[in-house]
């Protein structure tokens, strides 16, 4: 056997192989440090693994032939062979085509598996946004209005939303359209309010409206195609039908209204336009209910939609649409903290397992599946295969309907929650554009707004949304946001208190409440709020507890508390959260180099997602991190992290990123830069502008040296009444500030 090795080692296929192991192993190594940096798709990197598997075999074929090829040589030269020599090398030539055999079937597996594995396992994510969120110059934009009902019928009146909603899924599958969402034209229905005015409204060019009208037996569907910003009738037309078979009806008429439609707007589209999904008209007027109520995200509003969508379904089985909508309340109930996880998956998966079955092509079913699959990343530990299984069901979902809004939405609020905050504004402000009447998207748009620091489009966003569901609790948090963001703590907390008394829990109240409470000094307040939340649905945020927690500790200046809470995190705790925390509080007591080995991780773990990731909290880091390094009289280090810092500014500028927070840091920076004078007027703009946490300043050891400046004083003392003068405002209006407000 060891004769058979040496045999084999001395070959060309040996060397081949270990040639091209090497430089295979090499390239796979280089790609998966460099391919995540630079943003693409992980299926990159898993072809480039199979392809390397794939070709190893090939590989070796070459150097057998080269071998068999030598061989030959020596033979013909030689006289005579032992049979000895002649059989070691039979048994060498079987051993190598074993060898090569095993590798070509295991390519073969893994090719067979590639090709033909679970269904969301093949579902890549569209790595280019971009290609998502494509200008509205280059797409044709529509709305189809509910058509009105000018009979008595009941029946009627649903037959006139079928039709509205038909015609509306049909032009949503079309790429050369983008089509205002059913929740946004919807908003319409019966209303006086001129054509001109709802395109303005809705950011549309074009808009479809129509009616229905009965005599007897006979129906009579007229529509128009209208122009809104020139104000001209593309078409108009009528139609007289019998009515004893009102789907039949719908469906024709749909198509007719396409034909004219593909003329003149569309171009040719000959896909199957039967897209109510169902036949029962009774179950489409529950469906409807269900949406109406689905769309105001509340705890009694979510159990009516489930009656409705239920209702629905007993009345036809099959009814795809409402299967995706009942699982969709059932997640949506678990992400409002309304019930446990794990049970709103179990009523959900096979919800969606059978509308897929009836009708893979319905863009909504993908959606779903990708919105079951990002709170599956929050539970399980293969979090970012989760997390690239969701965003590839939503990616899907806007390729089958590019007219989908929730789908853009959800895929870009994944993206922000892994730091890619650009381009996850960029989609929800797309879903917002196609769907800009609808609470919770409108509710999304405007938290990016905010984020931007532009806080008048934000509020127009509020107008927007209060205006037509003047219910909407999240819609106060909008207002409450903006006027934290510009410093009106009393109006924050008007509005944040509008929001407790519409919402079904005090979660979002309590929250709120303790961000109000720290920057006016009422810390016992504050940690009482955050006891409670402990207490409650809080539990799965636990990320938002911490930074209340550290918070208020660090604020009142009740370090003891803050340094043991801190000693209590695990040694290799690898949340980004708790390492910031505790590099921060080694910073306080001057421990720099276990403040750098901790900043240092949890810079690198807040980047995990995201190599790119760019924010207050990765400026933040490395703020402290500079500091620390001046304590270990590092200076390289120290102008490497300002560098750093630097540039991110220059970054977040390009971005459109311009806050009061951002004019704070800046401050941090030209005080640790030794820039007094500088540091002082920024931190006094940032405070003009609306920043409230000046107790970051108080404790922040970037100020250390300036704290004792008059000028600091006089900031600090300015900010003091200000807080006084909106506190007063507060219990004139709501009475002493408590607990139970």
């Amino acid at each position: 056997m060891s004769g058979i090795w040496e045999e084999v080692k001395g070959r060309k296929i040996f060397r081949v192989a270990t040639i091209y192991a090497a430089i295979a192993w090499g390239v796979i190594q280089i790609a998966d440090v460099l391919l995540p940096v630079l943003g693409i798709s992980s299926w990159v990197m898993s072809s480039m693994v199979l392809l390397a598997f794939s070709g190893f075999p090939v590989a070796l074929i070459i150097g057998w032939m080269l071998d068999l090829k030598i061989e030959r040589r020596k033979l013909a030269e030689a006289d005579n062979q032992s049979e000895q020599i002649v059989k070691q090398s039979l048994r060498s030539r079987i051993a190598e085509f074993a060898v090569i055999s095993l590798f070509g079937l295991g390519a073969a597996y893994l090719y067979y598996n590639s090709v033909s594995g679970p269904v969301q396992a093949n579902i890549a994510p569209v790595a280019n946004i971009d290609n998502l969120v494509e200008p509205l110059n280059v797409q044709k934009t529509i709305a189809v209005l509910p058509f009105a009902n000018f009979s008595d019928s009941v029946q009627d009146e649903f037959f006139a939303d079928g039709l509205s909603e038909e015609l509306l899924n049909v032009l949503a599958r079309n790429k050369k359209l983008r089509v205002a969402a059913r929740t946004s034209s919807f908003q319409y229905k019966k209303t006086n309010i001129n054509v001109k005015t709802i395109a303005e409204e809705l950011g549309v060019q074009y808009v479809l409206e129509g009616s229905v009208r009965r005599s007897g037996d006979l129906i009579r569907i007229t529509t128009q195609l209208i122009n809104a910003e020139q104000d001209v009738h593309i078409f108009s037309k009528s139609w007289d039908r019998n009515s004893t078979n009102v789907f039949k009806v719908q469906d024709e008429i749909a198509q007719s209204v396409m034909d004219e439609l593909k003329v003149s707007l569309l171009g040719e589209n000959k896909e199957s336009l039967s897209e109510i999904g169902t036949q029962n008209i009774a179950a489409f007027a529950d469906y409807s209910r269900g949406l109406s109520l689905l769309r105001n995200r509340t705890k009694s509003d979510f159990e009516e939609a489930i009656i409705n969508f239920t209702s629905a379904l007993d009345k036809d089985p099959d009814y795809a649409e409402a299967m995706v909508m009942l699982a969709q309340t059932y997640l949506l109930q678990s992400s409002y903290g309304l019930i446990k996880s794990e049970l709103a998956h179990r009523q959900a998966q096979p919800l969606l397992e059978k509308a897929y079955v009836v009708n893979p092509k319905l863009g909504a079913v993908h959606a779903v599946k990708g919105l079951l699959h990002w709170q599956l990343a929050n539970q399980k530990e293969e979090k970012k295969q989760q997390l690239e299984i969701a965003k590839g069901y939503l990616a899907k979902a806007i390729d089958i309907n590019p007219s989908l809004a929730e789908a853009y939405m959800w895929y870009g609020s994944i993206l922000q929650n892994q730091g890619r905050f650009l381009e996850g504004a960029k989609l929800r402000q797309k879903a917002f554009e196609i769907d800009p009447q609808a609470a919770v998207v409108g509710y999304n748009r405007a938290k990016d707004l905010v984020r931007y620091g532009d806080y008048k489009q934000a509020m127009d966003v509020f107008n927007t949304v209060v205006r037509n569901n003047p219910n909407y609790p999240n819609a106060y948090t909008i207002a409450g946001d903006v006027s934290y963001a510009v410093g009106q703590l009393d109006q924050a907390y008007s509005m944040y208190h509008r929001l407790a008394e519409l919402s079904d829990d005090d979660t979002s109240w309590l929250i709120n409440a303790s961000r109000l409470y720290i920057p006016m000094g009422e810390f016992v307040l504050a940690q009482q709020s955050i006891t409670r939340l402990t207490q409650s649905s809080m539990k799965e945020y636990p990320e938002k507890y911490n930074w209340l927690q550290a918070s208020v500790w660090i604020a009142s200046n009740d370090l003891k508390a803050f340094y043991q809470w801190t000693s209590g995190f695990a040694e290799d705790t690898d949340h980004w959260g708790q390492r910031l925390w505790r590099g921060f509080a080694a910073l306080k007591q001057e421990k720099w180099k276990l403040a750098v080995d901790d900043l240092s991780k949890a810079l690198l773990l807040s980047r995990k997602d995201n190599q790119q990731r760019v924010d207050e909290h990765t400026i933040r880091i490395q703020l402290f991190l500079a500091r620390a390094y001046i304590g270990l009289g590092n200076r390289l280090k120290f102008e490497h992290y300002l560098s750093q810092v630097l540039a991110e500014f220059e970054h977040l500028k390009q971005q459109g990123f311009d806050s009061q927070v951002l004019r704070y840091q800046q401050a941090a920076y030209a005080a640790l830069h030794g820039e007094n004078d500088k540091a002082l007027k920024l931190l006094r703009q940032s405070v003009q502008e609306g920043f409230v946490d000046f107790w970051w300043a108080e404790t922040d050891p970037a100020f250390y040296q300036i704290k004792s400046d008059p000028v600091f004083i006089s900031i600090k003392d300015e900010f003091k009444i200000r807080i006084r003068l909106m506190k007063n405002n507060i219990e004139t209006q709501f009475g002493k500030l408590a607990l139970n407000d």
